[in-house]
């Protein structure tokens, strides 16, 4: 069946002027692009579309439901990314995907990280091919995944703090290449995650020569994202630790030529944010001298973490039995305490959303608070927490930046928009899976983003071109028919709430219309989306 999008603002995800005109889309394709007066007779479904924008279906360029596509139920995790626009999302960033470990591994259990799991998904995801096989029955969105090393070096040797052997290393470059093969868009990693964290440079450099010779993407979550932190010892002075995690993914990209994706380019902490102006310089000056190297934000001044991202790797790489010691409780509490006091954070930033069964009443509170209802020291509070979790809990941290960074980066030339959210079973939920895409929207229409064109293109058509995701991306005759349609008078967040955005009013994938009035249509998302390959449409 054809449909008509009738007499509407078209953005088309280039960049340039709107125009009005309509689009007609045929089952899965954009049959053709009217500038002007609409068809007058018309064999088929119309949609008018007057006072409405017509742009390409959004595509969020860090996201990582690759943990859901293959559950039993995938649509309440995809629902809300559709009811915000979004037709595709690139996943397996951060070093997490749920496919790529040797199989029969003793550390499955290690696979996300404390983050994520695969719930009652069904099939062997040891290889890619096996997830995708699962996933691609499921998946409500179109999905363009990448291949995390952490499942990787985990499904080898877990989380030993260790180098891998020569021996390792071969098995990592064929688990890596073998995925890439199929037909994936790059690899990622987690520099501050387990077990990415203790991987050395030969062995991370290693690995970007592999992407590189595959002409992907390699995302990178660094090392540090604040100007003090645990990731490096001692966990302060010098340099500012952001900027030294920046220098490392440069000088990374610099010896290799990878295609160099920065996750969230984010400043944890009031004295990090005085780091902005050399962060972007740096950035700069690298893609001046011919590399390839962007980055990616949301537009929330806020982020989800695993609750043991602030502990340093000489603790996390302990045995359990050795943590409890005094003279390890001492030495942790001490750079711990002092870290976060020159870091201009602290534990009233950050908000528990999960800890596990049977404490739920401690969601949603800060640490300080629950400190001050324990008559505990804060840092006795936060240790008590990650032990009560399993060192599993999510938390949410404030003071990833504050709003006049957050539109500097958005008028930045590399940078992307993404949301960087999950939907959880239980707990506080992120509100950037609601609303993150709507708020750039908004920001736009109040002066305070690029304009309607440019926004638009930095969430399609650049990140379409970014990750070569083929046929997709713009409103073009024969391209895939993801197609949102917003009220650009009346989009936006509910604040920073995990809610239902305002103004989204229609999205399609693949020609199937799945979103109606801003609300999903859950018959018609289910398997609505593809598992995309890369140099395939």
């Amino acid at each position: 069946m054809k449909i008509l999008l009738k007499d509407s603002n078209i953005v088309d995800g280039t960049g340039q002027p709107s125009f009005e005109g309509s689009v007609i889309v045929e089952r899965e394709k954009i049959a053709e692009i009217i500038r002007g007066a609409a068809p007058i007779d018309f064999d088929g479904k119309v949609i008018d579309c007057t006072g409405l924008t017509v742009a390409p279906g959004f595509i969020d360029a860090h996201s990582h439901n690759d943990w859901f596509a293959a559950r039993q139920d995938p649509i309440p995790f995809f629902k809300p990314f559709a009811e915000q626009g979004i037709a595709t999302q690139v996943v397996g960033n951060c070093g997490f995907s749920p496919f790529g470990y040797e199989a029969g591994t003793p550390h499955q259990a290690l696979l996300g990280g404390g983050l994520f799991h695969t719930g009652d998904a069904r099939g062997d995801f040891s290889t890619y091919a096996g997830w995708r096989e699962a996933a691609g029955k499921k998946t409500p969105l179109n999905l363009a995944p990448l291949q995390g090393h952490g499942p990787i070096r985990t499904g080898i040797c877990g989380y030993e703090n260790r180098p891998l052997t020569k021996d390792e290393l071969a098995r990592r470059d064929a688990i890596l290449e073998q995925s890439l093969e199929q037909g994936l868009f790059g690899a990622s990693f987690g520099l501050m995650y387990e077990p990415d964290r203790y991987a050395t440079a030969d062995e991370l450099e290693g690995a970007a020569r592999i992407v590189a010779k595959y002409d992907g993407v390699l995302t990178v979550h660094p090392r540090a994202c604040s100007a003090a932190s645990t990731s490096y010892s001692p966990p302060f002075g010098g340099r500012p630790h952001n900027l030294r995690a920046l220098d490392e993914m440069i000088a990374l990209t610099r010896r290799t030529g990878v295609k160099m994706q920065y996750s969230h380019l984010i400043f944890v902490g009031e004295s990090s944010w005085k780091t902005v102006d050399e962060s972007l310089e740096l950035i700069d000056r690298i893609r001046a001298d011919g590399y390839d190297f962007a980055y990616d934000l949301y537009p929330m001044t806020f982020g989800v973490s695993v609750i043991t991202v602030v502990l340093p790797t000489w603790y996390l790489s302990m045995p359990p039995a050795k943590r409890s010691r005094p003279w390890a409780r001492l030495r942790l509490a001490a750079e711990i305490s002092l870290t976060k006091k020159l870091l201009g954070f602290g534990f009233d930033d950050i908000q528990i959303a999960w800890i596990g069964e049977g404490y739920e009443e401690l969601c949603g509170k800060r640490i300080s608070e629950i400190a001050a209802e324990w008559k505990s020291s804060e840092v006795d509070t936060y240790i008590k927490l990650v032990e009560l979790s399993q060192a599993r809990g999510r938390v949410n941290m404030y003071k990833y930046y504050h709003d006049e960074i957050v539109n500097r980066l958005i008028r930045h030339q590399p940078s992307l928009f993404m949301t960087d959210a999950w939907i959880e079973e239980k707990g506080v939920q992120n509100a950037s899976a609601y609303g993150a895409y709507p708020k750039f929207l908004a920001l736009s229409r109040e002066g305070q983003g690029l304009s309607l064109e440019e926004t638009v293109r930095k969430m399609s058509g650049a990140v379409a071109d970014r990750f070569s995701l083929k046929g997709r991306g713009y409103l073009k005759k024969g391209y895939a028919a993801d197609i949102t349609v917003f009220n650009e008078a009346t989009v936006t967040n509910i604040g920073d709430e995990p809610v239902r955005p305002k103004g989204i009013e229609y999205l399609f994938i693949n020609g199937k219309k799945v979103v109606s009035g801003g609300l999903a249509d859950e018959a018609a998302m289910a398997g609505s989306g593809k598992i995309l390959q890369k140099n395939s449409s």
